[in-house]
């Protein structure tokens, strides 16, 4: 536990050395690694977490632009801004993050705009090899698989009610698993807001 902390701390040293406050000139993979870094349950400082994010986004990254989305949706480290989430997660799904087209599914649902829920999620469910998509678009894995599980969960659950599409379970059931497959975690804290009753 020791190294892990010290690494971390360490890490953390020279990620705020490179990313030089959120200036243009410092590493914007350093402001957007420290977004991260202020996101993970061990280091968490969500105001920190904006911060970097808002600067990492401001300087290019697509990563933090899709996180910075979800940030102002959820009012994670900042107040909820609706209007500034849709803004930020539509510029990254149009620069190719499947996190942040996987967010803005989620957007449209919890909004009830089911059609362009389900469209949406069809969508990014029809991801065939996440590495690829990965490698393309230069966004991490981890945020691909979860983009891409939310698609296909999304899709599942609007075939599942008949919501912004017909009504086919099987196909339903098919896309439920794929979601599993891509991104068990994602997909279980799905299923238990599903059995919350609040998707």
């Amino acid at each position: 536990a020791v190294v892990s902390t010290q690494s971390d701390e360490v890490a953390e040293h020279y990620w705020l050395l490179a990313g030089k406050e959120g200036d243009p000139d410092g590493s914007v993979a350093a402001q957007s690694q420290l977004g991260m870094f202020y996101t993970r349950r061990d280091t968490k400082d969500t105001k920190k977490a904006f911060y970097w994010h808002y600067f990492a986004a401001e300087n290019g990254s697509l990563e933090s632009k899709g996180a910075l989305g979800v940030m102002y949706y959820r009012g994670v480290g900042t107040n909820p801004d609706k209007e500034l989430a849709f803004k930020n997660l539509c510029e990254a799904s149009e620069r190719g993050s499947l996190f942040a087209q996987g967010n803005l599914v989620v957007y449209y649902y919890e909004s009830r705009l089911f059609t362009r829920a389900a469209h949406c999620a069809w969508s990014v469910a029809q991801t065939e090899s996440i590495e690829e998509a990965a490698e393309k678009s230069g966004c991490l894995l981890e945020f691909i698989r979860r983009g891409v599980a939310l698609g296909c969960f999304y899709y599942a659950r609007c075939l599942h009610t008949g919501k912004g599409v017909q009504r086919n379970e099987a196909e339903a059931q098919k896309y439920f698993a794929r979601a599993v497959s891509v991104c068990a975690e994602t997909a279980s804290e799905l299923n238990q807001k599903l059995k919350n009753d609040e998707l």
